[in-house]
């Protein structure tokens, strides 16, 4: 087994201080708006928080002036939630939107609340409020600036997390769930039983007999690559190829699952940590979701940057900083802080073409991605377009610019599909 030097721990590093957020938080329950107030006044520091117990008072305050993040309750006598953060959005689009709500039916709650970016199920705890608060603040300090944020309300669709993955996880919590009902779960998406399928029965891990049903491949895939496919494969599904026909989609999805196998494999060999091991796959498989989004919500604009990189012979991050003041790689990262990722993902798929904006500044998640992509695409890349390079600085920079070419080498001789 192949040994690194001890992997540091891997944490944001110091910044300049984040701007103050503007959050309004809605119920009409006073006493469950009493108990916002008491747990979030750790936060006075960093905030500016504004509470109402109904959805006109909260619409008034949000005409009066815009705010970062509105949290809503979803059944309100006057104005429910659906309805308040419509016109939050249609107020300011940039409002980042949660619903907090003890509604029991989550499929129904994701299938009428597509506006929100974010659900989070009553009863929440205080501290698991703050932390999904707290990664907004993230995603403003890293994320947030104008050529993204201008793109993002341009956009005609940024879709709201799958439900399906939502089911898993709830299943995933409960003591009683097992592998039988994650199969049942994902048996209920034809698209994810084909991809499962397709992934067993591929090279990529060597299993030596064919599976014919999703209970098997659960079985021998593992419920970490179950539900990253279960957050990623909705997406890949959805994209409308008559809207974009020189999107290579079928190209970016193989890309990706090569991306996330590789990235597993590494680690697994390198770094001997498990659980990293099955984030990188989830990033491997989702890092590439901006140009998804992108495709899909601006399939016009995203043609002619397709279309520009190939004739300037450049790297499409390049054609896509020039047309929108932001990339593909920022844009995946945006909506996957949106949906309250944990932060090594979002800045994992955030920085994976360029690991030096990262915050991130020790070897982990961000530069094991960024290395096994850019390798990866050494090996295969859609005809006509230029694929960024490894950063051999940021290599370097972080101790591991001698271990490159084995790694290079490895990659080569492992499984490719």
């Amino acid at each position: 087994m192949s040994t690194l030097p001890t992997r540091a721990v891997e944490t944001p590093s110091a910044g300049t201080p984040a701007p103050r957020l503007r959050m309004l938080f809605v119920d009409d329950e006073p006493a469950v708006l009493n108990v916002l107030k008491m747990g979030m006044r750790s936060m006075t520091a960093e905030w500016d928080m504004y509470f109402a117990d109904s959805g006109k008072k909260a619409l008034a305050l949000i005409e009066a002036q815009p705010f970062d993040v509105v949290v809503s309750d979803m059944r309100m006598p006057d104005m429910n939630g659906t309805q308040l953060l419509n016109h939050a959005m249609q107020r300011n689009p940039r409002t980042v939107r949660i619903i907090l709500s003890g509604y029991s039916d989550l499929r129904d709650v994701i299938s009428c609340v597509g506006l929100a970016h974010q659900f989070l199920h009553k009863p929440c705890s205080l501290v698991d409020l703050r932390d999904s608060l707290k990664r907004i603040t993230n995603l403003n300090r890293q994320l947030q600036h104008d050529g993204l944020l201008n793109l993002t309300a341009r956009l005609t669709h940024v879709p709201s997390i799958p439900g399906l993955y939502l089911e898993m996880l709830e299943a995933l919590q409960s003591p009683t769930s097992s592998a039988q009902r994650i199969a049942d779960l994902a048996s209920q998406d034809p698209a994810l039983c084909a991809k499962l399928l397709q992934l067993a029965n591929s090279a990529f891990f060597g299993f030596n007999r064919t599976f014919s049903t999703v209970d098997e491949a659960v079985q021998f895939l593992g419920v970490g690559v179950i539900q990253s496919l279960a957050l990623a494969v909705p997406l890949f599904s959805a994209f409308d190829r008559n809207k974009c026909p020189a999107f290579p989609l079928d190209q970016i999805w193989n890309h990706s699952v090569q991306t996330g196998m590789l990235a597993r494999r590494f680690i697994n060999e390198y770094l001997e940590d498990p659980p990293l091991a099955e984030q990188a796959f989830a990033v491997g498989v989702l890092h590439d979701i901006g140009q998804i989004i992108l495709a899909s919500g601006m399939p016009d604009t995203y043609t002619a940057v397709l279309a520009d990189a190939r004739t300037r012979s450049e790297p499409l991050c390049d054609a896509e900083r020039r047309s929108f003041q932001t990339t593909h790689a920022e844009m995946g990262g945006y909506l996957l802080a949106l949906w309250g990722l944990p932060f090594p993902l979002v800045d994992a798929v955030a920085y994976h073409h360029e690991p030096r904006k990262s915050q991130v500044t020790t070897f982990g998640l961000t530069g094991v991605i960024h290395i096994v992509n850019a390798l990866q695409h050494e090996q295969a890349v859609p005809p006509g377009i230029v694929p960024n390079p490894v950063d051999l600085d940021y290599i370097h920079n972080i101790g591991m610019a001698g271990y490159l070419e084995k790694w290079r080498n490895d990659l080569r001789t492992g499984p490719t599909g």
